[in-house]
């Protein structure tokens, strides 16, 4: 079935302009002294700092002593009396990378200016949900997990790029959050528990604007000896929550489950098992998860009255064959679902060097699917820019960063267009040897493909890569060694994702 693309302007271009506005977000919001909040000490938010986004007489305040637009701000950068003006110069004019250390007893998040690279900060006793990773919003907040406290978060920086934790709630997680997905408006985000072998599971939606949490519990379906992962997605017109239980996905109206009305599903859908990871297509009403090989990306079609199956998008084509896209993103023009597929073959675990590993492209315009020749050996969980596709990946004959071109004007469009050389682990993976136990590596890269990001698993270290010259052009000695690669993340403050999901 083929729809028509609504077309929507759902991304800001990140540039120094975008980046005044956070800033005068950040440090003040519109008060030309910093004045519209209840004074704190230290509080991004302004409900209790001195750094408040709200705060009162906050030093940096919504739009106060270094405002970017405050009136009287003594650093304001378009301050009348701003003692430096214009001259004042504020890290992370390029964004901020947040470097997580998942090892138990060094639970943090290292922060990072760009591109000066400069440590403005660190979080302890903050354990990243790596599982589900993290949503950036455009007003700077970074939407994550804090499994150490069981609890729902948002990162923010500072005009000077000091992190804070500036909202948080509790939730039902489990052991890991597995799946978030967020509606079209960013308005809100339901995350998914991960209670291990459990039938029954939550789906926490919180309020973006205030963190206020609704807890929504449901059985999943046990396949086999396996019970599915919960997949929720917040999508439709009215909105409605749909919630992938294994082998079907019920859908609820939104508006129901947040007054605690909702008890039966307005609609159930029976779609392939295996679920893993998903994609909402706002523009084209459709959304998806990565089902089991053989199969393809199965979803439902929300643009459609009543809704419905769309038609799946397979794993199987250009003459190749096994294995699935289970980390898919939406590329920024909203167009394409990417991901890394590998080859199941040859068996065992110490042949992990010879697997080929593809490039997966599913055109949701033409509802077509195609394969490409990526790399072999391991591809980590990868990263999307708007003008590339960024992987680690760690071979049998040394480790690269790779870069694949998705700029649709591009003459390489949807080609490997580099393979930059990185140092090898120093405990990485040996070709003919199972990588069991071995170090791994974590990427990131910023919205507008200007830095990527390599971390060097045990050894706390950081590659950065220069994507407009191809090459490392430095590298970041983090405060912890990184164990097991750790979780990476690049921001841009002004840009809006267009991929509403947690990766």
């Amino acid at each position: 079935m083929t729809h028509v693309r609504r077309m929507n302007a759902l991304v800001a271009p990140f540039a120094v302009a975008g980046f005044a506005a956070f800033a005068a977000f950040a440090s003040g919001c519109g008060g030309s002294d910093g004045k519209e909040g209840p004074a704190g000490a230290d509080g991004m938010d302004g409900r209790a700092g001195a750094d408040g986004r709200d705060g009162t007489d906050g030093t940096d305040g919504m739009a106060g002593a270094n405002g970017r637009e405050g009136g009287q701000g003594a650093d304001g950068m378009d301050g009348s009396d701003g003692a430096e003006g214009n001259a004042a110069v504020l890290p992370g004019v390029d964004g901020f990378l947040l470097v997580a250390e998942l090892a138990a007893g060094k639970e943090s998040i290292h922060v990072y200016s760009l591109p000066e690279l400069k440590h403005t900060g660190t979080l302890d006793n903050i354990l990243l949900g790596n599982h589900l990773g993290a949503l950036a919003l455009a007003d700077g907040r970074v939407i994550a997990t804090n499994q150490l406290k069981s609890e729902i978060i948002a990162i923010q920086m500072n005009v000077h790029g000091k992190p804070f934790v500036v909202d948080r709630v509790a939730a039902d997680l489990g052991p890991q959050a597995m799946w978030g997905c967020a509606d079209e408006r960013l308005r809100y985000l339901a995350v998914a528990s991960g209670h291990d072998g459990n039938g029954n599971q939550t789906a926490n939606i919180v309020k973006l604007d205030d963190f206020t949490l609704t807890r929504f519990e449901t059985p999943v379906n046990v396949i086999g000896s396996s019970t599915e992962e919960l997949h929720p997605y917040i999508a439709g017109y009215p909105e409605h929550l749909f919630l992938g239980l294994g082998g079907e996905i019920q859908a609820f109206p939104l508006a129901d489950v947040l007054a605690g009305t909702a008890s039966t599903p307005g609609i159930s859908i029976a779609l392939n098992t295996g679920s893993h990871g998903p994609v909402v297509a706002h523009d084209y009403g459709r959304l998806y998860f990565a089902a089991a090989a053989g199969t393809g990306f199965d979803g439902v079609d929300f643009a459609l009255n009543p809704f419905a199956r769309a038609d799946i998008l397979p794993w199987d084509v250009d003459g190749r064959s096994t294995g699935r896209n289970a980390r898919p993103r939406l590329s920024w023009d909203g167009r394409y679902i990417y991901g890394a597929v590998a080859q199941s073959t040859p068996t065992g675990a110490e042949n992990w060097a010879q697997r080929e590993v593809d490039f997966h492209i599913a055109d949701l315009e033409t509802e077509a699917s195609k394969r490409v020749a990526l790399t072999t050996g391991i591809v980590p969980k990868f990263q999307l820019s708007q003008p590339y596709a960024f992987f680690a990946n760690v071979t049998g004959s040394g480790d690269f960063a790779v870069l694949v071109d998705v700029d649709e004007a591009s003459a390489t469009f949807q080609q490997v267009v580099a393979r930059v050389p990185l140092a090898p682990l120093v405990d990485g993976p040996v070709a003919g040897q199972s990588a069991a136990g071995k170090q791994a590596r974590g990427s990131a890269i910023t919205p507008d493909g200007k830095w990527a990001f390599v971390s060097h698993g045990g050894e706390g270290k950081v590659s950065v890569i220069d994507t407009a010259s191809k090459s490392v052009a430095a590298v970041i000695e983090t405060p912890t060694t990184l164990s097991g690669g750790g979780y990476l993340i690049a921001v841009q403050p002004g840009v809006r994702p267009v991929d509403t999901c947690t990766r």
